[in-house]
């Protein structure tokens, strides 16, 4: 009987795209013969775990630990008592830290899913050890080959996949059936990324063209109380609710009440909440980010996607959808056909156990470095917050947010 591949994956059981992306993957990469474990390192990393949303494969090391080094042995010795052929060390400063330490025949990946440029250098993390890097979208991948160097042949396009069945039932919502139409924004309560900031004037938009709606928003963040003031308007009329963040079990029943998805981020690697909409059959209206929002939605075909502040077009797109209920409901199937095909978490699956399987059985061996050579990962600064209770951390985040709001 062959071996089974043993993984160790980089994350922290908690409500993010890294872990969905794990659970996710996980029970169909056991299908094929690969036991994927999602891995957390140190003090910093265990304060913001949630065994409500751990399973039996997610493993806490060095919890009390403040010292990147000390982490680091740790997570060596781990994967070499667990017996891991492949480490991915995603966002971990420990993990990516002892990436060049590793045993020799251990195969490090990288998996790049975020498009800044932070996001792209740790991605090269202990890039001298690195046999493949997965990118998510195309701009991901393209970005790596013209601005960062990486040759074309080490790089693997594989998009997030997403759990059909969780989605089943929304699918079967005929949308537009209800007088008002039903918009909804799900995701992280922020600007720099999410572009929160953008909805009141798509709102105002609609205002302008008459259309009825009802907003639900749903998640948190540290400019949730500035976005609710500038809302306040809406609010009071009853035209938007802020519904907190929903549970993973949540959503999917959610999704099924919902007409159009507003995505209005300023950059992305491959989103998990524009995925599950689409599989959920919500029909997304985006901004455009080249490589990313137009690799996922055709435009017209299953969704919009605009230039960023075209709040004209946003609307406008909306508004077709609202004079057409017919073409609503045809665009919700249209959208959760192009994730059946082509954003499942089986066909994410089948691409990386192919990946694992071919780096495996080329049996490459790279000789570890010294621990005396040992310099933790430079693409992650040292600051006071490394060494304070992540709780704090939050607390003196919401007091920067309450500041910028006065």
């Amino acid at each position: 009987m062959q071996k089974a591949i043993r993984v160790a994956f980089a994350s922290i059981p908690k409500d993010s795209g890294t872990f969905t992306f794990y659970r996710n993957l996980r029970p169909q990469l056991a299908k094929q013969g690969i036991e994927m474990f999602c891995v957390s390192v140190g003090k910093r990393e265990a304060e913001l775990w949630d065994k409500a949303y751990a399973d039996e494969n997610c493993v806490k090391l060095a919890p009390k630990s403040l010292k990147i080094k000390k982490q680091a042995k740790h997570f060596v010795k781990w994967v070499r008592d667990a017996k891991i052929d492949i480490v991915m060390g995603i966002n971990s400063r420990p993990i990516l830290s002892a990436i060049e330490h590793l045993p020799q025949q251990v195969h490090a990946l990288a998996r790049c899913a975020n498009g800044f440029d932070h996001g792209y250098k740790i991605t090269l993390s202990g890039k001298p050890r690195l046999e493949r890097i997965v990118a998510l979208t195309p701009k991901l991948r393209q970005d790596l080959i013209t601005s960062y160097g990486v040759s074309a042949n080490e790089i693997e396009l594989i998009p997030n996949g997403i759990n059909p069945d969780a989605y089943k039932q929304a699918r079967k919502a005929k949308r537009g059936a209800q007088k008002v139409l039903q918009l909804a924004f799900i995701g992280r309560l922020e600007n720099t990324q999410k572009g929160v900031f953008h909805i009141p004037k798509i709102l105002e938009a609609l205002k302008k063209r008459d259309i009825p709606f009802k907003l639900s928003i749903a998640g948190k963040g540290r400019h949730k109380s500035i976005l609710k003031d500038l809302l306040e308007i809406y609010l009071h009329e009853g035209s938007v609710e802020f519904m907190g963040a929903l549970k993973a079990d949540e959503l999917a029943d959610f999704m099924g009440t919902q007409d159009i998805l507003l995505f209005t981020s300023h950059f992305e690697g491959c989103p998990n909440t524009l995925l599950e909409a689409m599989m959920a059959g919500m029909v997304p209206v985006s901004w455009l980010i080249e490589g990313t929002t137009d690799f996922i939605i055709d435009h017209q075909k299953n969704g919009f996607v605009h230039t960023t502040k075209d709040y004209a077009g946003f609307a406008e797109s909306i508004a077709s959808l609202n004079d057409n209920r017919a073409l609503l409901d045809n665009l919700s199937k249209a959208s959760a056909d192009k994730a059946l095909k082509y954003f499942t978490n089986t066909i994410a699956a089948k691409a990386y156990a192919n990946l694992f399987k071919e780096v495996v059985a080329q049996a490459k061996f790279h000789e570890p470095k010294s621990w005396s050579e040992f310099t933790p990962d430079p693409n992650f600064e040292t600051g006071l917050s490394d060494y304070l209770p992540a709780s704090l951390v939050t607390k003196i985040k919401n007091f920067k947010s309450a500041v910028l709001k006065k």
